[in-house]
């Protein structure tokens, strides 16, 4: 895989040096859609309170809680269900509990529930041979992948070369797979590899003559009431299986009890007792200490009798523990990875301690108190408008008012309307406005930052930000004091919601800042973007400085982040086996940067794309000629310099 591998560093290469456009070998078309708002025949978990279903409303505050005041777990939403109602729910500001939201690899099981169903239908068998449901196609397949089957796909044992980095270097994934050498005899050994999960899609597909998506709507979505699900293809139009699912939390949590009802849902047989049992019986040892085990595309957990997870990155998750009757229902933006991580380790440490009863807790004054405090928590973590409290920052865990260091609103406002109509030339067009992992999962790669300007409704006092990249232009509008601003936007045909939080302050040398937290409602990852303004005549002190004749600052500097970092960049390609030192071509050229001292400058690199700095110039063509972006030394006279330590309190 030599020459795969080369291409993946040759791209990693390329996000590192900033270029933009087609850079990807991956066809690319636009296949997500807008959440749709109409939901016919979409059923709801009854709900009740926790005292009813036998648990203590002080233990659902204090898990809600322990993950809220973690800044490490950046949690979107949450939902505890037990004996099948909903017991505690939040959606976290700026997030929306009635949303779909992306789901990573916790579809997998949902994949594996395909298969059970065609094993039911009498179409497979698990020990059915990989070769002997698509065929011999050329001379080269299967020669290496000879005695795989269904069963070493299930259980993440395939031993297949082909991972999850080939499927954003080439169009058909199938005959890649297929024709991949292995690493170890299929079924003597466990390695997480999400184009397993694709391959079970592939079959099922290959055996029905339906995409999976189709093929599970009847059987599966629609006898469960679930209406609003995306799930994104490959090239070819396999569903993906391993990831591109888009549900709502509370459908997430549908799928969970329908496995602890043993496979029945509503009083119907959806899937066979059998099944659900086999899947979730540890069938491979992981390695892993808090997830030992792995079923059918679900992790088994040491942290309580029989315990399970449907188990996808950055946070989406459902927590199953069949020895209670209960679910932990998660959707995050953490740099959580297999379990690993703060969000994980909390739940998992606090469901092993939670003591419950199997009749309802009488009621009495302490009690209904604990219930008063949990529902208190749940209104301030979601900052309702109707019943708002103010977080100045907005966002998943800034709790703390933000230090505006004098900006009056008087001043605010007339800075805003110098900025109307402005527009800044950006000396670097390979940085783009959505997340960097957004656009490499999505292959929907950036034109570029070309400019950005803003714009001031004096009729509704709406601010809002311009930026264009290549040929668009994305209208933002800035949510300010707390509140929220939602604006649909268009990337190249996929549309997004993106949820704004802004705000203006002053730093240290009086310049104006404006932050904005920009919020992926239906993504676990997040764009943050610090705008510093430069010099502008006349200054603040100046004699005579008047707000109305106030004029708009000659360049800006930005900073952008996201949320999860470069950590969650670095952790993915090093579970991957791309920053690791060993062998194969991304071993080789990772050993030799060691050698010379040059992995720590690669990490650099990693980071500084994550977190990339421009820089942009008036638009103005007697400024534009006086001025060089380029020159360090003008930036540093108008003070253009960028506060790393400002972009995220918690990074």
């Amino acid at each position: 895989m030599a020459k795969s591998e080369l291409e993946l560093i040759q791209l990693l290469m390329k996000l590192i040096g900033h270029k933009t456009g087609e850079i990807s070998k991956v066809t690319y078309t636009p296949q997500k859609i807008a959440f749709p708002k109409d939901a016919d025949g979409e059923t709801s978990l009854p709900r009740s309170t926790p005292e009813e279903q036998g648990v203590d409303s002080a233990f659902i505050e204090k898990l809600f809680r322990a993950l809220y005041d973690n800044n490490k777990c950046h949690m979107h939403k949450i939902m505890a269900v037990r004996n099948g109602h909903v017991i505690g729910e939040c959606a976290f500001k700026p997030f929306d509990m009635d949303y779909w939201h992306v789901t990573h690899s916790m579809c997998k099981s949902v994949t594996g529930m395909a298969i059970g169903l065609l094993v039911y239908e009498g179409k497979i068998k698990l020990d059915d041979k990989i070769e002997d449901i698509f065929g011999k196609k050329g001379p080269l397949s299967y020669i290496f992948s000879k005695g795989l089957t269904v069963r070493h796909l299930l259980t993440m044992s395939s031993g297949v070369e082909f991972n999850e980095s080939g499927s954003v270097l080439c169009n058909d994934w199938k005959k890649q797979f297929l024709e991949s050498s292995t690493k170890f005899t299929p079924g003597t050994a466990f390695e997480y590899n999400s184009m397993n999960s694709y391959m079970l899609s592939a079959i099922v597909t290959e055996v029905t003559g339906e995409s999976m998506f189709d093929y599970l709507k009847p059987r599966i979505f629609e006898p469960l009431g679930i209406k609003r699900a995306f799930w994104e293809s490959c090239p070819q139009n396999i569903t993906k299986g391993g990831w591109g699912l888009y549900l709502r939390l509370e459908d997430m949590a549908k799928l969970g009890q329908l496995y602890l009802n043993n496979g029945t849902y509503d009083g119907k047989v959806i899937l066979p007792e059998e099944w659900v049992k086999e899947s979730t019986t540890i069938q491979i040892a992981t390695g892993e200490v808090t997830a030992p085990g792995y079923g059918f595309q679900l992790w088994n957990s040491s942290s309580r009798i029989g315990a399970y997870t449907f188990n996808g990155m950055l946070g989406q998750n459902v927590y199953v523990f069949p020895d209670v009757n209960m679910m932990i229902v998660t959707n995050a933006g953490n740099e959580d990875l297999f379990q690993k991580g703060n969000m994980s380790g909390t739940v998992h440490k606090l469901m092993s301690e939670i003591n419950v009863i199997n009749e309802p807790i009488e009621m009495t004054e302490e009690v209904l108190a604990r219930q008063n405090s949990l529902k208190e928590f749940i209104r301030k973590a979601e900052d309702l408008p109707k019943q708002r409290t103010c977080i100045a920052g907005g966002g998943w865990n800034k709790k703390k008012k933000r230090n505006t260091f004098g900006m009056s609103p008087k001043f605010r406002h007339h800075f805003m309307k110098c900025l109307d109509g402005i527009t800044y030339d950006m000396d670097d067009e390979g940085v783009g406005f959505m997340p960097l992992l957004v656009q490499v999962m999505h292959n929907n790669y950036t034109d570029g930052i070309k400019s950005i300007g803003f714009k001031l409704d004096d009729r509704t006092g709406a601010f809002y930000l311009l930026i264009r990249e290549g040929d668009t232009v994305h209208e933002i509008k800035c949510g300010f004091d707390g509140f929220r601003a939602v604006t649909e936007i268009d990337e190249h045909g996929e549309i997004y919601s993106i949820s704004t939080v802004s705000e203006f302050s002053l730093d240290e040398y009086n310049r104006p800042v404006l932050r904005n937290e920009f919020y992926l409602l239906e993504d676990s990852t997040a764009r943050v973007m610090n705008v510093y303004f430069g010099k502008r005549e006349p200054l603040q002190h100046d004699i005579g400085f008047s707000l109305e004749k106030m004029n708009p600052p000659v360049n800006i500097g930005i900073r952008f982040d996201e949320i999860p970092g470069s950590g969650m960049l670095i952790g993915i390609l090093n579970q991957f086996g791309h920053l690791d030192v060993g062998k194969g071509m991304s071993g080789f050229v990772i050993n030799r940067l060691s050698d010379y001292g040059a992995i720590d400058a690669l990490m650099l690199a990693i980071i500084n794309t994550v977190r990339p700095k421009l820089h942009g110039v008036l638009h103005d063509k007697e400024s534009s000629l006086e001025y060089d972006s380029n020159d360090e030394s003008q930036r540093d006279s108008e003070n253009i310099t960028i506060d790393d330590d400002a972009i995220m309190e918690d990074d």
